[in-house]
């Protein structure tokens, strides 16, 4: 996976994690099937990065991008996209970084060679908690003046999925290197994505 996004986080040992775990998640099929699920894929990444030692946490927001006096919405409220819910989770990692696993949405409606990911510093004193220019000269940000209640519905009913989906994620952490030497000799999948009615109902909520 391109990790160039990864070029504003200082640190180095988060740096390498950050690229690890987006990796793994690319590897997983996780970008994939859980891409547009921002509440999930926030919720895993703060329990991963929180399970080595930074402080991690998810946020309810909503996102902007700007270009040519234009503005795209995601999860602004009522600009959520059909079968989608109201609202857009990120992770905050050390209260420095938000990092955004959750741009599924964007592929799909904006631009299909979208980022799957983006790490930005958070911003200092500004109406945005998080901005950042875009490859084709847009503006992203990120905002919390409007939070849908939405997202922490969504966080409280998608645990157990979650959970599920971690146990995946840590199976592979232990069994990397058989999974890899699987992977060149047969078709995927070989690691167990959890059964398709939670993928479905995980990737249209948010």
């Amino acid at each position: 996976m391109n990790t160039a996004f990864l070029h504003v986080v200082k640190e180095p040992d988060l740096a390498r994690d950050l690229s690890r775990i987006a990796d793994d998640f690319d590897i997983l099929g996780f970008f994939h099937h859980f891409g547009s699920s921002c509440f999930a894929m926030s919720a895993m990444l703060a329990q991963i990065l929180s399970a080595k030692g930074y402080q991690a946490r998810v946020q309810a927001c909503y996102g902007e991008i700007w270009k040519d006096n234009g503005v795209f919405y995601i999860g602004y409220q009522g600009f959520a996209h059909e079968g989608q819910k109201e609202g857009h989770a990120v992770c905050i990692v050390n209260e420095q970084y938000l990092v955004d696993f959750g741009l599924g949405t964007l592929k799909k409606h904006y631009d299909p060679n979208f980022e799957s990911a983006l790490v930005c510093e958070l911003a200092d004193g500004a109406e945005h908690i998080a901005h950042t220019q875009l490859d084709n000269g847009a503006d992203m940000l990120w905002r919390t003046d409007w939070i849908s209640p939405m997202v922490e519905l969504e966080l409280q009913s998608q645990e157990l999925g979650i959970q599920r989906i971690l146990a995946v994620y840590q199976d592979f952490q232990k069994n990397r290197v058989a999974y890899l030497v699987k992977k060149m000799f047969a078709a995927p999948p070989l690691m167990p994505i959890p059964d398709a009615p939670l993928v479905l109902r995980l990737a249209t909520a948010a």
